[in-house]
């Protein structure tokens, strides 16, 4: 089974057509359109099984399967944190699609890795976390912002670790956090700015094969590049 994550940055019933290149199966998707509000028969076709979360209807959080994938979605209370969608796929394993946007004043760069933590916390003993599970998305999360920021990433991993989960493309590349030679994020679209905000978690073995998307084709669509895993 073939998943890709993305961020869209907006506009996605426009651009879907070029991550359907990528011919997945399931497609995690954040800063996209609420389905029901868009009119257009192709974007329609195209999320014809799925599941959306979102207070803006245009930029939300998306999970979109091919018609014959069963998704199941948990009854998991989110506790007013965002944003996530917990499913399970085929009845064969748990899917959280995550877009961390926090709703608090000041400094947000150190709350996007709590509000991870705090979902962990508050749905650990529900059953839904376990070493079968798939956990991806954008976490805005990278150890580069440093400080707080960064204690708060290494709290997510030790957290998430707890049930056998390991961030895969740092298993798979022998990088270390900060360290990556792959940004998934550019500032501003600037190649000079790089940041590798985007994750894929799962147990060690459950994935042998995470592509990056390339930036030069990617960055004329958003500021983030898409991961491409199989399982």
């Amino acid at each position: 089974m073939k998943i890709i994550t993305w961020n869209c940055n907006g506009k996605f019933s426009e651009k879907f057509p070029a991550i359907l290149e990528e011919d997945a199966d399931i497609y995690v998707i954040q800063e996209c359109e609420n389905p029901s509000i868009v009119d257009s028969e192709g974007y329609k076709e195209f999320a014809s099984n799925y599941f959306w979360v979102g207070e803006n209807k245009y930029y939300g959080l998306g999970i979109f399967a091919r018609n014959e994938i069963k998704m199941e979605l948990i009854d998991l209370d989110d506790k007013g944190l965002r944003y996530f969608i917990p499913v399970k796929v085929n009845d064969e394993f748990n899917l959280l699609g995550i877009w961390t946007n926090p709703d608090m004043d000041g400094n947000k760069s150190v709350h996007y890795p709590k509000e991870i933590t705090n979902y962990y916390e508050e749905h650990k003993d529900a059953g839904f976390f376990n070493e079968d599970m798939i956990i991806c998305g954008d976490f805005n999360c990278d150890v580069r912002l440093k400080g707080a920021h960064a204690k708060n990433v290494y709290e997510v991993i030790e957290k998430l670790s707890e049930c056998g989960l390991t961030d895969t493309y740092h298993y798979l590349n022998d990088e270390k956090q900060g360290k990556e030679s792959q940004p998934t994020f550019f500032m501003y679209r600037h190649l000079d700015k790089p940041f590798h905000l985007d994750h894929v978690f799962a147990s060690r073995g459950k994935i042998n094969r995470l592509q990056v998307g390339d930036a030069e084709k990617w960055l004329k669509l958003s500021d983030h590049v898409p991961l491409i895993f199989e399982i």
